[in-house]
């Protein structure tokens, strides 16, 4: 049986960021500066250029973005105004994470899949809850908190620089105290939090992790749905099959400044049987390809992921 804890494989993060690099924290300090003084509509009109920019510079992710896309949707995805647009909502949504975690501004939530919310609320042992990077992760886990009457465990990796990474601790600090039900856990070296995620599980607990991004050394699982071929983390898969949770999709998607929708589905995998993990993620790409194929220009995702058979 696979390890628990290769559930969480740490990133290789050894590569330092430049001082003034896009992952310093002082960019993000600077935004909430502005903030204060500058009305909503005036960042809404300056993403725009403000992104190009980022399109520009980020070559890196750029260009596996539009590989990305190209695979998920031939003739239209690696176009560079594809590209753009999946830009322009990150840098929205990133807005919104600040308007909303450092201004105390309320989100507009759309929930679709009530009666699965409610099941899942009343489900009396641990679940898994699949994700993608899409919408917003940390306010999509504090409006799951706020609602939820359990308690709610997230995962997250460090961030790409020191800086940033004291930013983001701070920032879910106080979130946390505000939604005591959101508890926030850093996949960070030696920390066996696959260990502590499978315990949490057992124990009839609620467990959130994404779904689609590889990072670094983070173990991999190939598979393949219609032609396309992606590249998803081992890691949720084996925590699934080491403990026969059951498994659900959630997906978040921004609908306009401060307002989303979540959309909760029906477990994927039903848990009690210990199907292997190759299984699971056959039963995991399909709900995760669909939503992908809905709402391509808001997935985060900016490293090299799928890949599409050549016919």
């Amino acid at each position: 049986m696979p390890s628990a804890d290769s559930a969480t494989q740490q990133p290789n993060t050894n590569t330092a960021p430049t001082r003034m690099g896009l992952h310093n924290a002082c960019w993000t300090r600077a935004i909430l500066f502005f903030m204060q003084w500058l009305p909503a509509w005036v960042f809404t009109l300056l993403t725009y250029p403000f992104a190009a920019v980022a399109y520009l510079l980020a070559v890196n992710q750029r260009e596996a973005l539009r590989a990305n896309l190209g695979a998920l949707i031939p003739g239209k995805g690696s176009s560079s105004l594809a590209g753009y647009r999946v830009f322009v909502q990150f840098a929205l949504t990133y807005l919104d994470r600040l308007w909303h975690l450092h201004f105390g501004d309320e989100i507009d939530w759309q929930i679709i899949g009530s009666q699965e919310f409610g099941s899942l609320q009343q489900h009396t042992g641990g679940a898994l809850i699949f994700t993608v990077h899409s919408g917003n992760y940390d306010i999509g886990a504090s409006l799951f908190a706020r609602k939820f009457t359990r308690p709610v465990h997230t995962v997250r990796v460090p961030e790409a620089s020191e800086s940033l990474q004291k930013l983001r601790k701070e920032e879910l600090c106080a979130e946390e105290r505000r939604e005591p039900n959101l508890h926030v856990h850093y996949n960070e070296p030696g920390g066996h939090l696959g260990m502590k995620l499978c315990r949490l599980l057992m124990e009839g607990e609620i467990v959130c992790v994404q779904g689609d991004r590889v990072m670094g050394d983070v173990a991999r699982a190939r598979a393949s749905i219609d032609g396309v071929t992606y590249e998803i983390p081992r890691g949720p898969l084996v925590l699934a099959e080491v403990t026969g949770v059951p498994c659900y999709s959630v997906f978040l998607t921004r609908r306009g400044r401060l307002a989303y929708t979540i959309e909760i589905c029906q477990p994927f995998h039903e848990g009690g049987t210990k199907l292997k993990a190759d299984a699971i993620a056959g039963e995991w790409l399909p709900v995760m390809h669909q939503f992908l194929l809905r709402h391509w220009d808001q997935w985060f995702v900016f490293e090299p992921l799928v890949t599409r058979e050549a016919k």
